[in-house]
């Protein structure tokens, strides 16, 4: 039984991170706004020549691809008044490499909620634990959480350029992720300082949700006590 409840609090606390990230990497990659906000900094209607409603039709468009509501992440708009497909073939693929990755990342989210309601089930109903051990598990996952957030941010404040790219090492087996700016739009539509507002803003929420979280749990803690 120690060993039982051993694995089902540290599961618990595992999955803490995983369902925080997870869930703002969903949330994040699904939000239209996020796109706007692009488009609006970086000045994107300009810089590749297609209007704003266009735009933000290929930004919609790819979400739909990465919820699998569409079959391609091809899309075709007008520019200067004339239809172009958006994506060079080697773009369609590393689209195709991302929605994989966004199927993952949803995977990991719902494996992520299930295994903790199933560990806080055992140690609640089977294993007699008590709401402190279950409270304890939450605690140290938003501990974990905002460590391996702060140290992340930290990095990517420091050396974006090199996370950036070891992030795509680890995540795509081919180098389709590499792309040249003379051929298709992805560089226009994702610019690299765009990817790294995202990357702060992410770290920065996940982080803010950790400390709350941990807020919780641990007054909770003390007033138990």
């Amino acid at each position: 039984m120690k060993i039982v409840r051993a694995v089902a609090r540290w599961l618990l606390v595992c999955c803490v991170p995983l369902l925080i990230i997870a869930s703002n990497i969903r949330w994040g990659v699904n939000e239209i706004r996020v796109y706007e906000y692009a488009v609006d900094t970086y000045q994107i209607s300009r810089v590749s020549g297609i209007a704003k409603p266009e735009l933000m039709k290929i930004y919609q468009h790819l979400i739909d691809y990465y919820n699998s509501r569409v079959d391609s992440p091809q899309v075709t708009v007008l520019r200067s008044g004339e239809k172009f497909d958006v994506f060079s073939e080697k773009e369609v693929v590393h689209l195709q490499d991302v929605k994989g990755l966004m199927q993952l990342d949803y995977a990991v989210q719902i494996a992520a909620f299930i295994i903790m309601v199933i560990c806080i089930l055992v140690l609640l109903l089977w294993l007699r634990a008590g709401w402190r051990t279950v409270i304890t598990g939450l605690w140290w996952g938003s501990v974990t959480t905002f460590g391996l957030m702060i140290f992340l941010a930290l990095w990517a404040v420091f050396g974006f350029e090199q996370l950036f790219l070891l992030f795509h090492l680890v995540s795509f087996s081919n180098e389709f992720w590499i792309i040249d700016p003379s051929q298709g739009s992805f560089s226009k539509l994702f610019p690299g300082g765009f990817f790294y507002d995202v990357a702060l803003f992410g770290f920065g929420a996940v982080i803010v949700e950790s400390l709350i979280l941990g807020g919780i749990t641990f007054g909770t803690l003390k007033l138990k006590r």
